[in-house]
């Protein structure tokens, strides 16, 4: 079930792809706040992006996280928050998938990036010490 500010910003998501903003004056932002379906990681934070240009037939983005912050909400039961990232990178003259990307474990981060398309983030659990993500949910 989306909420309004989901839906507002899968909204503005749509039209930024649609028609198109050209310089970081266009920037589209997005707030965002999901738990993990677990509802013990909570991500939250803001996600700006423009379009800065074009590679291999398709559009590349520019952009920044602001106080992107992964919460534990049930603290000592052996998981921490992440906020994963999924997204198309292009690098060396072609694009490139990555997938399961961790910006944040358990605390906040700002970050810009540069010539990315498909941007999503995720809440998602962690065993501590362990790499596979669990119970993860899409912000948008």
């Amino acid at each position: 079930m989306f909420t309004k500010r989901g839906v507002v910003g899968a909204m503005c998501l749509a039209s930024a792809l649609v028609m198109g903003a050209s310089t970081s004056a266009n920037a589209v932002s997005v707030g965002f706040n999901v738990r993990s379906t677990s509802g013990k990681a909570e991500i939250s934070g803001t996600y700006k992006y423009w379009v800065s240009g074009t590679a291999a037939g398709r559009t590349l983005y520019d952009g920044s996280f602001s106080g992107a912050t992964a919460r534990d909400r049930v603290a000592g039961d052996g998981y921490e928050a992440v906020l994963a990232l999924k997204y198309d990178e292009f690098t060396g003259g072609a694009w490139r998938p990555v997938k399961n990307k961790v910006a944040v474990v358990n605390g906040t981060k700002s970050w810009s990036f540069k010539n990315k398309a498909n941007v999503y983030a995720y809440a998602c659990d962690r065993k501590v010490g362990k790499k596979p993500l669990l119970n993860c949910k899409r912000a948008w």
